[in-house]
């Protein structure tokens, strides 16, 4: 991934969150439901957000069309980089996971 490129992922996304940015403090804060965690402790091992990672969810596939409109957001505005939406196996056959790409 190069600087400029963003991504959103399922949840537990622990180790995403700090390769794209957040801190061990701020990821071990939300963990535990701190106020200085990344969502301010309300949102735990599945919402963790950082200036490039746009979040986990819980929801399994519902991220799917959340990076798709990243990726069109970039495109529309002009700006330079990729979204890169990643999911795993159980995503394959959503329904809104299809509709989206």
């Amino acid at each position: 991934m190069r600087p400029q490129d963003i991504c959103i992922t399922a949840y537990r996304c622990h180790g995403i969150a700090y390769v794209m940015g957040a801190t061990v403090e701020e990821v071990l804060c939300e963990l535990t439901g701190r106020a200085s965690g990344i969502a301010r402790g309300k949102g735990g091992s599945m919402h963790m957000y950082t200036d490039k990672m746009f979040g986990g969810n819980g929801i399994v596939g519902s991220h799917v069309p959340v990076g798709t409109g990243l990726g069109f957001a970039r495109k529309y505005t002009g700006k330079d980089g990729v979204s890169i939406t990643m999911y795993g196996d159980g995503a394959a056959n959503q329904g809104q996971m299809l509709r989206s790409l």
